[in-house]
């Protein structure tokens, strides 16, 4: 498939999706690793997900239109979060099954999650990490696509942040009057530690897949003030 790049409802953000339909090779031959990104690929055993990897990899080489000549590598902050040698934007990748997809800003922290619709899911694992009003409103309508969206906005969530948020109890989903459709908005509230804030997480659902996605520029400029401190 294609590079495809995909029309986001927030500013100064950029998304792409790649459908996986090569071989290891197409990608091989078309994205520049280095010493660190050859490590860490060397570390990836299932055929399925070195594709994934590399395919995201791609995917964002695309949507940055980043040279081969310019020596930018992906790589991982302490708490596991992407970001670029010699380049600007703020990152963050995603893949489930056939499907890859990459985020960026200049101005803003992104955080992005694709969860292929093909893929069973055990919907006994709610309690793990849906809260009370979450769980109730599942309970209403168990085949609608909430369980799945839930998962992958808090996915995104995570991603935004790095680490240190916990899916059932420091980040809630507001249920209030939620209509599921095809694209939409959903209210996510992140509560931990003193921390508290609302964030928009823009969803889309195609027939394959699902995708949520988020930027924060507060975010990001709270660590500039942070590390220049």
């Amino acid at each position: 498939m294609p590079f495809l790049t995909i029309d986001t409802v927030l500013p100064d953000v950029q998304l792409g999706v790649w459908q996986i339909t090569e071989d290891e090779l197409f990608f091989l031959e078309r994205v520049k690793l280095y010493e660190n990104e050859w490590k860490r690929l060397a570390r990836i055993a299932h055929p399925m997900k070195r594709l994934e990897w590399l395919s995201s990899r791609l995917c964002l080489k695309e949507l940055l239109q980043i040279s081969d000549f310019s020596h930018t590598e992906s790589l991982n902050a302490i708490t596991g979060k992407p970001y670029l040698s010699n380049d600007p934007h703020h990152i963050s990748y995603t893949h489930s099954n056939h499907y890859s997809a990459a985020i960026a800003s200049k101005g803003c922290e992104v955080g992005i999650d694709i969860e292929f619709l093909g893929r069973k899911r055990n919907p006994k694992t709610r309690f793990l990490w849906m809260n009370d009003q979450e769980l109730a409103y599942y309970e209403q309508a168990p085949d609608s696509p909430f369980f799945i969206l839930a998962w992958s906005a808090k996915e995104t969530v995570y991603k935004l942040f790095g680490s240190g948020v916990a899916f059932k109890h420091h980040i809630a989903i507001q249920v209030d009057d939620l209509t599921i459709t095809d694209n939409g908005i959903l209210h996510v509230f992140v509560n931990k530690e003193g921390f508290q804030k609302k964030y928009e997480i823009a969803y889309a659902i195609y027939p394959d897949f699902l995708l949520t996605y988020t930027g924060d520029c507060v975010l990001e400029q709270q660590r500039v003030a942070e590390a220049t401190h």
